[in-house]
């Protein structure tokens, strides 16, 4: 059994083990009645009412997927969660007054609304948490990943290349990429942020980003490039980016898009 279908199995065993005390609980109340239930006909009957449980936590699992953990999700949940319960509660009290439950279908559903609003309740809960584990699991593991491409960088960090002449005021120094923390584009100029100082270089930021190293210089967003052996620390954020806290204290964010590009450049994704 894979580790991610755990969930399933672990319903398939909750629900197997509600329709046998349900079965055994009817038995019960039918014999103080008078009357010999067999035993194939109560899990029949209780196997109806709560097997069909599944379609609502499937329809509530794709909802989940579709938009995430996001404050949406309760918006798109509630109607569906009552238009099941309203659904299902009707449904079980026809499957009770097909197997000779007393009272009338309307009596019946109204009885069974309350019991199916705390099942609705509990399935939801539970598709909920398997989700935030779920999603607990996969930013771990990019952490993971992130920290492992970090120390790719830095043991890949060049030594004796090339420097940058870098325009600071009215002069040009050399500057070496090892030495660079990050890039930020500036129109036709590339920004330098190197050892606590700022400079230019007449460059656009894609241009500079092909001559740079791959393992060792990424693309953080859109207007910055970060040198990975200069962090000194990441985390991961809920949306899913990274922040990255740079030897100088500054902080980079990168995000879901950049994220996934470093690790697929780095064969790690």
């Amino acid at each position: 059994m894979k580790l991610r279908h755990w969930p399933v199995w672990m319903g398939v065993v909750f629900c197997l083990m509600t329709i046998g005390f349900a079965s055994m609980a009817i038995i019960a109340i039918r014999r103080q009645s008078g009357v010999d239930l067999p035993l194939s006909h109560a899990v029949l009957w209780q196997g109806l009412i709560y097997g069909s449980w599944w379609p609502f936590a499937w329809i509530v699992a794709r909802i989940v997927a579709r938009l995430g953990l996001k404050a949406i999700l309760i918006a798109a949940l509630n109607p569906a969660w009552a238009v099941y319960v309203a659904g299902h509660a009707l449904f079980a009290a026809w499957i009770d007054h097909s197997f000779g439950a007393s009272g009338t279908v309307v009596q019946g559903w109204l009885s069974r609304l309350p019991i199916d609003v705390l099942i609705a309740t509990a399935i939801t809960a539970m598709v909920i948490a398997v989700a935030t584990w779920r999603l607990a699991q996969a930013e771990a593991a990019r952490a993971a990943e992130l920290n492992q491409a970090l120390d790719a960088a830095r043991a890949a960090a060049p030594g004796g290349e090339t420097p940058l002449l870098v325009s600071t005021g009215s002069k040009r120094v050399p500057v070496g990429a090892s030495e660079v923390e990050w890039f930020g584009a500036a129109a036709n100029y590339v920004v330098v942020n190197w050892n606590g100082r700022e400079g230019l270089v007449r460059e656009t930021l894609t241009a500079l980003l092909e001559r740079l190293d791959p393992v060792v210089f990424a693309r953080a967003h859109r207007s910055a490039v970060v040198n990975l052996a200069r962090v000194a620390s990441a985390r991961a954020l809920d949306d899913g980016s990274w922040v990255l806290t740079l030897i100088s204290g500054a902080e980079i964010v990168v995000s879901r898009t950049y994220r996934d590009d470093i690790l697929k450049r780095l064969g790690r994704s």
